[in-house]
């Protein structure tokens, strides 16, 4: 082989040809299309609802760096923002909740429980009940110390995605008032951990240096005594004496921290606003007051805050106490009280739909939407003290901001309907599609048009009747206790068993109800337990499965192995009047006999998908007809039998 300069032929043809190949490839990578570098985003052609009553049409929003940079009807053009078509959208501030409880101390007894709980289940809460809904900024009121100032530092950090957190640390209260004597009951580590018990001013001294040191925001006091119902247990609680009242006001003013108080009782708010307390939480929950109160006239010359927490008044063993709450909500702001919206939400079991709940009640109880509105975010951060940086879609100010599909300043129903949340700029959540499915169309057997179910261990009986389904469309439900009629409903449903029509009667409490499925909408009126409602949900094309655990037998007939379906809530709980997302699962076969009579099942599983850790419901289904024969739930620490089947014929 020939030989060059000492190199055969073949390696010159290698380097030539390997030469080749690099500066083809170095051609290709220069010659590339440029990737666009995204900073931000820029929202445009939206409606803008500031927060502080006045709204613009038609803006474009710029972000950058977590900061509104710029908002203009004029064209903004920036290379490097993301764009986001905001026509027939809707744009406002975040949403500020002044009172919430992020753990009560009633699933975890010890500091290791606790660790687990915010290393288990607090990214789940934030990401899936609180940021959806567009909650951008909390207070919290109370929580195991050691846990709130972690949760704290690992928010601050950017370990754990939430909202941003205020708090107060344990609560100053009397030896044996509330929370050491309620929420501390469930264990001494709680005790310890929620509240300071102060009878002496040695004690309330030690106690704000010890809550300065810990870098709290607030601090907050229990200032009730006498009967007080902690859950369906009367207990009676002690009072702080007025003279510890007044030195925690005023040596937490000398140490830089306001003081805001639990309270319920007119002579109490009195007191407080006597001896210039910043705060007060819950309000006059004992009688109405009148325009003219002096009470009225007092509270506007203290200055003094108010945190109402109505939605949490639906609890109270006194209804009463919703009313009072409703009436003088109405009567405070029209004074011009500085008020800021709480819910006592406990984040531990309920979701960011009670910010909603709220703000729905402050409708009720007068205020515009737009009104309701601001109470949520401008008020909030002028009373949690950071309104030079949130509460507002205005230039400088930090982007906790809502996009909507539907204008809440319209109709407050409309707050449900967010497309997609940002907290400092970043996106936290963006709507996920609703779930639909291909279920085969579901036929009764001939032999079946009515089954009756007996709830273990209560006189609850169950009479489903489906005889008008074939030719109508429609099943019937009805409940006896004691043989009394104590509710009734009728079902219009698809060949699917998806609801589109549903009628719901409850004589004992004066709810009557109408739901329909208008396009992708479900809208509900009537009355709930003598209230009024007016609500819209959306669902899309998803399963509306009203009949619950009835509607089954065409998710049992299909190939899915798992579905998605929502739900109307009727019970007490704070789901009531909301719309309930949950999952079906099937899980696997048995054989069963109920009543004498064996059937081969199929077994299936629910869950309240923003609660799956706390509830799971267990259902078998008869193979051969499709229909229930037999109900039960799994709790936390325990299982339970439901309804059996009695009859079907």
């Amino acid at each position: 082989m020939p030989v060059f300069l000492g190199i055969p032929l073949i390696g010159w043809i290698q380097m030539v040809f390997g030469t080749a190949v690099v500066l083809f490839a170095l051609i290709k990578y220069l010659r590339r299309p440029k990737m666009k570098k995204t900073d931000g985003f820029l929202i445009r052609d939206v409606h803008v609802i500031i927060g502080d009553g006045s709204e613009l049409f038609h803006q474009n929003v710029l972000v950058r760096g977590g900061i509104i940079k710029r908002i203009s009807s004029d064209s903004i053009e920036d290379a490097v923002a993301s764009v986001i078509d905001g026509t027939g959208l809707t744009l406002m501030p975040g949403l500020i909740d002044s009172h919430i409880h992020i753990q009560g101390g009633f699933s975890c007894r010890n500091e290791e429980e606790s660790d687990v709980f915010m290393r288990e289940r607090i990214p789940q809460i934030f990401s899936e009940g609180v940021l959806p809904y567009g909650v951008t900024t909390i207070k919290d009121l109370d929580a195991p110390k050691h846990f709130i100032y972690k949760l704290r530092d690992k928010l601050k950090s950017g370990e754990i995605t939430g909202p941003e957190l205020l708090i107060v640390g344990p609560n100053f209260t009397a030896p044996g008032g509330h929370p050491a004597s309620t929420l501390g009951s469930n264990s001494l580590w709680a005790k310890s951990e929620m509240a300071i018990e102060v009878s002496t001013p040695e004690q309330v001294s030690e106690g704000i240096r010890e809550l300065k040191e810990a870098g709290v925001d607030f601090l907050k006091f229990t200032y009730q005594g006498g009967d007080y119902w902690y859950f369906d247990e009367k207990r009676n609680i002690c009072k702080i004496d007025k003279t510890l009242m007044q030195q925690i006001i005023r040596e937490g003013k000398e140490n830089g921290l306001n003081a805001t108080a639990h309270v319920f009782y007119y002579d109490d708010v009195k007191e407080l606003l006597e001896s210039g307390i910043y705060g007060i939480e819950h309000g006059i929950l004992d009688r109405d007051i009148a325009p003219d109160d002096p009470i009225v006239a007092l509270w506007k010359e203290s200055g003094a805050h108010f945190v109402p927490t109505v939605n949490a008044m639906t609890y109270e063993k006194d209804p009463a106490r919703l009313a009072h709450s409703l009436h003088n909500l109405k009567v405070l702001y029209d004074a011009g009280i500085p008020i800021a919206m709480g819910t006592d939400n406990m984040l531990e079991s309920m979701t960011g739909e009670i910010e909603h709940k709220e703000l729905a009640y402050y409708v009720e109880a007068g205020l515009t939407p737009m009104q309701a509105i601001v109470l949520a975010t401008r008020n909030g951060a002028e009373h949690l003290g950071i309104e030079k940086r949130k509460g507002l879609v205005k230039e400088g100010m930090e982007a906790d901001l809502i996009l909507l599909e539907k204008d809440p300043a319209e109709d407050i129903s409309n707050i449900q309907f967010i497309e997609k949340v940002f907290l400092k700029g970043n996106l936290v959540f963006s709507q996920k599609a609703i779930s639909s499915y291909a279920l085969p169309d579901y036929t009764y057997p001939s032999n079946v048009s009515k089954l009756q179910y007996q709830k273990s261990g209560d006189a609850e009986v169950r009479c489903v009747d489906a005889s008008c389904y074939a030719y109508k469309g429609e099943i019937s439900q009805t409940i006896l206790r004691n043989g009394t009629v104590w509710s009734e409903e009728v079902f219009q449903v698809e060949s699917n068993l998806s609801c589109t029509r549903w009628l719901y009667k409850r004589p004992s409490d004066q709810t009557d109800l109408i739901a329909q499925k208008d396009g992708g909408i479900i809208k509900l009126s009537g009355t709930f337990k003598g209230k009024a409602q007016e609500k819209t949900f959306k669902i899309g094309d998803g399963l509306w499965y009203q009949m619950m655990e009835m509607a089954m037998p065409a998710f049992i007939e299909s190939e899915e192995k798992q579905i998605v379906f929502y739900s109307i809530g009727t019970g007490n709980n704070r789901g009531a009047m909301g719309l309930g997302e949950f999952a079906a699962e099937k899980n696997g076969e048995e054989t069963i006999t109920v009543n004498g009579t064996t059937y081969d099942c199929v077994k299936i599983t629910f869950v309240l998908t923003a609660f799956s850790w706390a509830w799971t419901g267990l259902y078998w289904y008869d193979k051969q007809s499709g229909q229930l024969v037999q109900t039960g739930e799994k709790g936390k620490n325990a299982e339970k039998n439901g309804y059996q089947l009695t009859s079907m014929k």
